[in-house]
């Protein structure tokens, strides 16, 4: 990061993506290592790049805008500052919406994946009806991709599903069972969930 910026500094067109680029590596790792607020100062600064490269070349960079947006909510959420995290996470699902209408099999597992983080968001803010319809958006967005392979959305499939339960149940409503039925089905035919016994939902 340190000498992508003193290059991004000379040449800003040629080296200031790749430094976003690292400075979203370099907030994972810093995450990783509890260090909170570094990490999300790096992913702030990646934001800022970032919203300006997607501002001249909307098709190469908001993509990669909406996942450090994506980041950038995940760390807002884990310092507890889940309004702005909310702000976040709004955007990336905004930009990820239309980039999956002209692209869905590019963007729908991004998109998904969105809906997920935004659910947690809300679950936090304790929105708990509003996190549930956030995960099933994520489960609709996802379900196709899912029944006809599987194993390239297993785990934000199931990750999905259990949050979406846990939501249900905090804010006391009935899961959509028939939305559930086929992607339950999927998951216990890969032996990625156990079968559920009779009356069991």
């Amino acid at each position: 990061a340190a000498i992508q910026r003193e290059l991004a500094a000379a040449r800003p067109d040629a080296f200031q993506p790749d430094l976003a680029v690292s400075l979203n590596n370099l907030s994972n790792h810093l995450n990783a290592l509890g260090r909170q607020d570094e990490a999300l100062a790096a992913i702030e600064e990646a934001v800022a790049i970032q919203r300006e490269l997607a501002a001249t070349r909307p098709d190469a960079f908001r993509p990669v805008l909406a996942t450090s947006l994506n980041n950038l909510s995940i760390r807002l959420d884990a310092l507890g500052r889940r309004e702005k995290a909310l702000v976040a996470i709004e955007e990336a699902v905004a930009i990820r919406r239309e980039l999956t209408a002209a692209r869905p099999d590019a963007f729908l597992p991004d998109l998904a994946t969105s809906f997920g983080a935004r659910g947690r968001v809300l679950r936090g803010l304790e929105r708990h009806g509003d996190a549930a319809t956030s995960f099933a958006d994520g489960l609709v967005a996802i379900s196709a991709l899912f029944l006809a392979l599987p194993q390239a959305a297993e785990a934000l499939a199931q990750g999905l599903v259990r949050d979406y339960f846990q939501s249900c149940e905090d804010a006391g409503v009935e899961p959509d069972k028939e939305m559930l039925a086929p992607i339950n089905a999927k998951l216990v035919e890969i032996g990625a969930m156990e079968a559920p016994e009779d009356g069991d939902t």
